[in-house]
């Protein structure tokens, strides 16, 4: 379960949020975890953050996708 943002610091910023809930060790002791997961870029131009395991709200639940369209590797 993915929520799709328009910039990457949104997504930076929800991952802390989820973070602090958690007590992650950052937000505990000021040194360690921070974050719950990063965002990755989408090929539309987003960011996709895997939600999976967060406590969403509402608003967040209406919006989750399944699924996203990553940036194609250089790979490839």
């Amino acid at each position: 379960m993915y929520l799709i943002y328009t910039n990457e610091q949104e997504g930076w910023d929800r991952s802390e949020q989820e973070g602090i809930k958690l007590g992650l060790s950052y937000h505990t002791n000021g040194a360690g975890t921070r974050w719950v997961t990063s965002p990755k870029p989408t090929s539309e131009g987003n960011w996709a953050l895997n939600v999976t395991f967060y406590h969403l709200t509402e608003e967040e639940e209406e919006s989750i996708v399944e699924s996203y369209n990553p940036v194609p590797s250089k790979e490839a």
